[in-house]
């Protein structure tokens, strides 16, 4: 990238100009100076293939791992901050978030991501979608109407699910909230178990077809009906976006270790960071001590705490807004990180 610096000196000049008889519009211009910003080991090609092949072995290593979700709806950003290819190398795995085919632009940042053994997939939204359409299509109040949400949910995901496999992602994270149906009318109960099946067919159509690929659940599998479908998982991530305590982390993780067949060692927290000029609570939460804190800090420090249930990975939501920091950019994600990981200490 480079840079335009304009030379403004006008004012000294005068003096200068009076002095030889010449104007300062006469002998000053605007002049553009090409300032290339440095490029980490590009003084070093060897320095940095060292660093790259130390970096891609300690993500195959055993370690509390960091994935983070980022907005690439914005398909021509203006900063830095829109570019998924800048988050720190030590993430372990990149969520896009928009739906549709990927870009030139945004493959050769996969490409650059892949460099340094980050993985990239796809996200889809479920109950996005399905709360989108609960006006209009009647879902959950008639037998016609938990037909088309199950049918507009199965083409969606088919859909979704082709955009990510053309673009040759590494796997795909599927966000669904199904709630209890213990107490649930008929009518509801059909619905609920309609839209069930569509997930687990799609949960394990792509774990068929991809075996090796990384496949993450969001939301409520202990009320899913299909148990073995969420099994096939890698990663189920205990969503605490709007967790108000500390406190919240182990208990929602608990209410899905009561289910016989769900997995209990591949639970990851998520919690959102911090947009910009924030005027509500997004990314906070209560401390032990009833302070408000940064969600991000608390769990990465809640994370070594022992737990009977797996602490696999720390999950930040929109994690591009934490890119904008005066100090250091993408400064809370990589304190998250050495907490999680520290370096040693010399």
């Amino acid at each position: 990238m480079k840079r335009t610096i304009k030379h403004i000196i006008c004012g000294a000049a005068l003096l200068a100009g009076a002095l030889s008889g010449v104007s300062c519009s006469e002998w000053t211009e605007n002049e553009k100076i090409a300032v290339k910003d440095p490029v980490f080991g590009e003084s070093n090609p060897e320095l940095y293939a060292r660093y790259v092949a130390e970096l891609r072995a300690w993500k195959q290593s055993e370690h509390q791992r960091t994935i983070v979700w980022f907005d690439n709806s914005n398909k021509q950003p203006a900063s830095r901050g829109g570019f998924f290819s800048d988050v720190p190398d030590s993430v372990d795995i990149v969520a896009l978030k928009a739906s549709g085919r990927l870009t030139a632009s945004e493959l050769e940042q996969v490409a650059s991501l892949h460099e340094k053994g980050t993985r990239v997939i796809g996200a889809f939204d479920c109950t996005a979608l399905l709360a989108s359409g609960e006006e209009g299509d009647g879902a959950g109040e008639s037998a016609e109407g938990t037909s088309d949400a199950a049918t507009r949910l199965r083409t969606a995901l088919e859909t979704r699910m082709a955009e990510v496999e053309a673009d040759a992602l590494d796997g795909f994270t599927l966000r669904y909230e199904p709630t209890d149906i213990t107490f649930a009318t008929d009518e509801e109960r059909t619905a609920q178990l309609a839209l069930d099946a569509v997930v687990a067919e799609a949960l394990k159509g792509w774990r068929q077809r991809h075996p090796e690929s990384l496949l993450l659940f969001e939301g409520t599998p202990q009320y899913f009906s299909d148990v073995e479908a969420a099994a096939l998982c890698d990663y189920l991530v205990v969503r605490c976006l709007d967790a108000e305590s500390v406190y919240d982390f182990g208990m929602r993780a608990r209410r899905m270790c009561g289910v016989a067949g769900l997995p209990t060692d591949r639970f990851v927290w998520l919690v959102s960071a911090v947009p910009p000029a924030s005027t509500d609570t997004t990314g906070y939460l209560l401390d032990e001590s009833g302070a408000s804190v940064r969600a991000l800090g608390a769990l990465a420090e809640w994370m070594l705490r022992p737990e009977e249930f797996g602490k696999a990975a720390v999950g930040i939501m929109d994690v591009q807004y934490d890119y904008y920091n005066s100090t250091m950019i993408y400064r809370y994600t990589k304190e998250a990180i050495e907490t999680l990981n520290p370096s040693p200490k010399n």
